[in-house]
């Protein structure tokens, strides 16, 4: 019952803001950010032409947003983003935000060395994270993390790649990168490893090198202290906002250490017993 007064809730919080005379301006907004996306450039800084925008208003413009984008296709997976405190101070905010993972940015860092290509990003960004590969789809919300696994079938190592480029760094805030679906663009899957033969994922101690000296190092628990309910709150909020989750669709519960430039060079990422990824940025 909880759940479903927070689904209604995120409904009712639209309809009210388009009551309120924000249906223009959510649209309006939307294609801002749509129109930046496909012409390969920086996403507009709505803050800065509509101050005090709040959580309800930027997931309203992220959800009008991801669907024009989308089309008639549906979205690859959901990722979860600010999910440590030091990123949720960085842009000002006191929550984690939860967006789509759109069709066409998946690589396949299963069987061998990945390319990713600088040039397909404005501000390339590299982020080492967990992967949940579901099994199951799921059309409500979820009461608890039993029910979560029940839903999961394989674990993964998995980079998220986003795309941070905005057209001032200054001034961005996080209402802005909600809006932008948290400027979802790419990520790379390594093995999936079913769910039975996974390790205490809170445990792992994932490790990022460049050429061969290590850069970033994080724990699994750093997505919001822990990854099972990170998860099970990033599947019940995109539920709560519209969207239903398939069978396959891939869950990014967060950044696992620090955000870092996608600088060139030769990447391992390291997940322990999740397995490693490797990728070269050029």
């Amino acid at each position: 019952m909880k759940a479903a007064r927070r689904t209604g809730a995120a409904f009712l919080a639209v309809l009210l803001l388009a009551a309120a005379g924000w249906g223009a301006d959510i649209q309006a907004m939307a294609e801002k950010v749509y129109s930046a996306a496909m012409d390969g450039k920086p996403f507009p800084v709505l803050t800065a032409e509509y101050p005090g925008m709040t959580v309800d208003e930027s997931y309203a413009v992220q959800t009008a947003y991801s669907k024009k984008r989308l089309g008639s296709e549906r979205p690859v997976g959901f990722k979860a983003g600010l999910t440590t405190e030091a990123t949720m101070k960085k842009f000002g905010s006191d929550t984690p935000f939860a967006a789509v993972l759109f069709p066409g940015g998946a690589l396949d860092g299963s069987a061998g060395p990945v390319e990713v290509n600088r040039a397909g990003f404005g501000n390339l960004m590299l982020e080492c994270e967990i992967g949940f590969i579901l099994g199951e789809p799921v059309k409500e919300p979820l009461k608890d993390v039993d029910t979560l696994k029940g839903k999961v079938a394989f674990l993964a190592a998995a980079i998220e790649l986003p795309d941070l480029a905005f057209t001032d760094m200054k001034q961005l805030k996080a209402a802005d990168i909600n809006a932008s679906a948290i400027s979802s663009k790419g990520f790379i899957m390594g093995k999936p490893l079913p769910l039975g033969e996974a390790p205490d994922i809170n445990e792992l101690i994932p490790v990022l090198s460049l050429n061969g000296a290590e850069v970033n190092r994080g724990k699994g628990s750093d997505a919001l202290g822990n990854q099972w309910k990170t998860a099970l709150w990033l599947v019940n909020t995109m539920v709560e906002h519209g969207w239903t989750l398939e069978k396959g669709d891939v869950l990014l519960t967060g950044a696992l250490g620090n955000m870092l430039p996608g600088k060139p060079g030769s990447y391992v990422y390291d997940a322990g017993a999740l397995g490693a990824i490797e990728f070269t940025v050029k």
